[in-house]
């Protein structure tokens, strides 16, 4: 009897306890549908918020050249490659001299982001400067070439010159970093120009850039049309192409291994036929965004309701 009191005993403690510890299931938010308009000749770059589900900003492809990294202690250098700019270094003539572009070695931007290293890069410690080949205006017409130096740089700003290679039109300019943004953009034209988000408000953009192949049946470089991440700001990006995009949940998140490339979303989830665009829509990309919050995104279309193509829409839902 004895016996009998302290099993029931035991029994109810460990009845209470069970009751009184309630496992809640994890809330995913509600499936949204959103489309982008980049125009029909992909002229805009579009800036995403996910958790707004709201687009933040959006301009002219062509509104910018060159971006200077905006922290203070970074120093990397951007192409435009929206425009399919190039770049080349020169490390052993004076600014001053003239240039032939014939005799110049190119660079494309690197399509991965400065952390998989970039056509210019890291400006510290470097006495060179730099041939920019500003690729194409929104006609198919090329913009020419500009040459700039960086004459200084620190923790709060740069200062360059710039002029044609015949040393016609020299200018120069202060681009003052702001720990609020990834980069400052700049125009040869137009100096300072507002094109990025502040950094901690934007998580994707949709945008045509260069992208590099290894593959010697391709162009070493080419231009497409897709998706880059806010990957300065930490938000990072995995695939998956075998689970249904409505069995992906938060418990998944665990056993994914996600990248900090910027063009990991990138071009891939359409393909051409060589008559139209066909979208795979068993890619499903799982992001953390910039307020470290879970998303899964697949793309549904490219065309809007007119029949033109440059107006991906996709599906998405917090995890």
């Amino acid at each position: 009897m004895k016996n009998y009191l302290i099993f029931t005993t035991l029994l109810l403690i460990f009845s209470c306890e069970k009751d009184e510890i309630p496992i809640t299931p994890h809330l995913m938010g509600e499936i949204k549908t959103t489309q982008i308009d980049m125009g029909d000749d992909y002229s805009k770059q579009v800036f995403f918020n996910l958790e707004k589900n709201e687009v933040v900003s959006e301009n002219l492809k062509t509104k910018w050249d060159i971006a200077f990294e905006a922290s203070e202690s970074g120093y990397n250098i951007i192409l435009n490659s929206s425009k399919f700019s190039k770049v080349s270094e020169i490390t052993n003539m004076n600014f001053l001299d003239n240039i032939l572009v014939q005799n110049l070695d190119w660079q494309w931007e690197n399509p991965n982001g400065i952390n998989y290293g970039s056509a210019i890069g890291d400006y510290t410690n470097k006495n060179s400067f730099y041939v920019v080949d500003n690729g194409f205006n929104l006609n198919g017409i090329n913009n020419g070439f500009t040459k700039f130096i960086i004459d200084s740089v620190n923790n709060n700003y740069y200062k360059i010159r710039y002029s044609n290679l015949d040393n016609t039109d020299e200018d120069s300019a202060t681009i003052y970093k702001d720990n609020n943004k990834n980069f400052i953009f700049f125009s040869f034209q137009n100096k300072i120009v507002d094109i990025e988000p502040e950094k901690n408000n934007w998580d994707l953009v949709f945008t045509q850039y260069t992208h590099l192949f290894n593959n010697p049946l391709f162009p070493p470089s080419y231009l497409v049309t897709g998706v880059l991440t806010n990957y300065v700001n930490n938000v990072e990006v995995t695939l998956d192409t075998t689970t249904l995009f409505e069995e992906i949940n938060y418990e998944n998140i665990n056993s994914l291994i996600f990248s900090d490339k910027q063009n990991e979303i990138g071009y891939n989830w359409k393909n051409w036929t060589g008559s139209e665009y066909t979208i795979n829509t068993n890619y499903t990309y799982i992001i953390k965004s910039v307020s470290d919050r879970y998303f899964k995104l697949r793309f549904i279309d490219f065309y809007n309701s007119n029949g033109e193509r440059g107006f991906p829409k996709f599906e998405f839902q917090e995890l």
